[in-house]
């Protein structure tokens, strides 16, 4: 609430990974009571929220340049990194994100020391009305961006997907990726774990359930495979 939507504004969606600070009940309730709708990725697929983990790796590349040997000081870089990237061109919408947010560049000390141009001595109206139309095409040239990189994307997943379908009851083995200590990877089994398909959601994902799980959870088909039988 602090950090987000009252510096931001609320949106109409948001989109979490499974880990246990976002299945909280107290997040819940916020986003019920303002009315935003909540999305989950399916597990163990974090294709389902790429641009959040391209980002994270972007970040642990640049932190891994600056901390230092015993990676303890991580918390005192962390916010000149952001600014760095919030400062830099983003690849697929051509703008620093610090732009399309404030309508104008960041600035550097390189900035303070160069002379003053007739851009500073706009009046205050001149420079609101400016920052307001530029913040207007910048929007339109990021979603026309964002699109254009959407469905580059979807082509060429289209490409290597292998179309499955699945009936409820089906009983599906579930991809499972706990290593036990002394075994080594390679030979382990990720499939071991049989469930039940509950519903069809959609062309990606189904509900299945388990015994031992609580509720019914969300699993996209890649981590899904058909118990084959022979007679």
């Amino acid at each position: 609430m602090e950090h987000i939507f009252l510096k931001y504004g609320l949106c109409t969606e948001i989109l979490t990974d499974r880990g246990q600070e976002f299945q909280a009940d107290l997040l819940s309730e916020l986003l019920k009571i303002l009315g935003v709708t909540r999305l989950k990725t399916s597990g163990y697929r974090p294709e389902s929220n790429g641009a959040c983990k391209v980002l994270h790796r972007t970040l642990n590349s640049l932190m891994a340049k600056v901390v230092n040997e015993n990676q303890r000081n991580w918390s005192e870089w962390l916010s000149f990194i952001t600014f760095a990237y919030n400062a830099t061109e983003h690849s697929v919408t051509r703008f620093s994100p610090f732009f399309v947010f404030f309508g104008r560049t960041a600035l550097w000390t390189v900035d303070l020391i160069l002379p003053e141009t007739a851009e500073d001595r706009k009046s205050l109206t001149e420079y609101t009305a400016q920052v307001v139309e530029r913040l207007k095409k910048a929007s339109e040239i990021v979603r026309i961006n964002l699109k254009a990189a959407a469905d580059s994307s979807s082509k060429w997943y289209n490409k290597r997907v292998i179309p499955r379908s699945f009936a409820e009851g089906d009983l599906m083995r579930v991809f499972y990726p706990r290593r036990y200590a002394g075994k080594p990877a390679k030979w382990q089994n990720f499939y071991r774990t049989v469930r039940q398909v509950v519903k069809k959601l959609n062309d990606a994902t189904y509900l299945v359930k388990s015994k031992s799980w609580k509720e019914p959870k969300i699993i996209h088909t890649d981590k899904l495979r058909p118990i084959l039988q022979f007679e």
